[in-house]
């Protein structure tokens, strides 16, 4: 599967034969436009994944430092 299908779907097979027909009939512009906004949610899901970690990681520390001074 071309590099760009698997950014669209993730993993092998998950191509949806209509996404196929359409993506072929794209212009070389939408066809970059599409792969920029792939990337872009792919980077938006990578920070919330680090921010939510952050949050959990910061909750665990309060917890431990509550539990220290009991």
């Amino acid at each position: 599967m071309p590099e760009h299908m698997e950014m669209m779907h993730g993993k092998e097979g998950e191509m949806d034969e209509k996404w196929k027909m359409m993506w072929e009939k794209l212009d070389d512009k939408t066809k970059k436009m599409m792969m920029s906004r792939m990337l872009d949610e792919k980077i938006m899901i990578k920070e919330n994944w680090i921010r939510h970690l952050q949050h959990k990681v910061e909750t665990l520390k309060m917890l431990k430092m509550a539990m220290e001074k009991m």
